[in-house]
């Protein structure tokens, strides 16, 4: 009698085991959740990204990740990519095309960086840009020429 008890609690014990090993598996494999991500982007060039479980995450002008809070796995990420993609959507974080009146133009970052263009589309020159904000320049000058 004393055997079968003790093999019942072992088979007991094994299954409350087998039990808590699944959910720990599957709760570090958790879902991202907290909603789609909220963004909004400052008067200043930073963005806030915030989802509805409390995680806010934050860009400086240039767009890059400066901080994040109470993030699940994956809402970094995916706040990543919102940001991105606004960014893509709206020419690049922190640029503005101008187009003269003499038909030349120019393309300017929040941080200062400049690029001029000639009536015909071609960069003249730049002031105080990385090669990224040239490069991102020149794109937006194709896409708005």
């Amino acid at each position: 009698m004393k055997t079968g008890l003790v093999l019942v609690s072992l088979l007991a014990a094994g299954l409350a085991l087998s039990a808590c090993a699944q959910e720990t598996r599957h709760s570090g494999h958790a879902a991202p959740g907290g909603g789609a991500p909220n963004l909004h982007r400052h008067d200043n060039g930073s963005i806030t990204v915030r989802y509805d479980n409390g995680c806010v995450v934050t860009y400086n002008k240039d767009g890059r990740r400066s901080g994040s809070n109470g993030c699940r796995p994956g809402q970094v990420e995916r706040a990543d990519t919102a940001v991105q993609e606004d960014a893509q959507a709206h020419g690049g974080g922190g640029l503005k095309f101008h187009k003269r009146k003499d038909g030349t133009a120019r393309v300017t970052f929040n941080d200062g960086c400049v690029v001029t263009y000639n009536r015909k589309g071609d960069r003249t020159g730049s002031s105080g840009c990385h090669a990224s904000q040239v490069e991102r320049a020149d794109r937006a000058a194709q896409n708005n020429w």
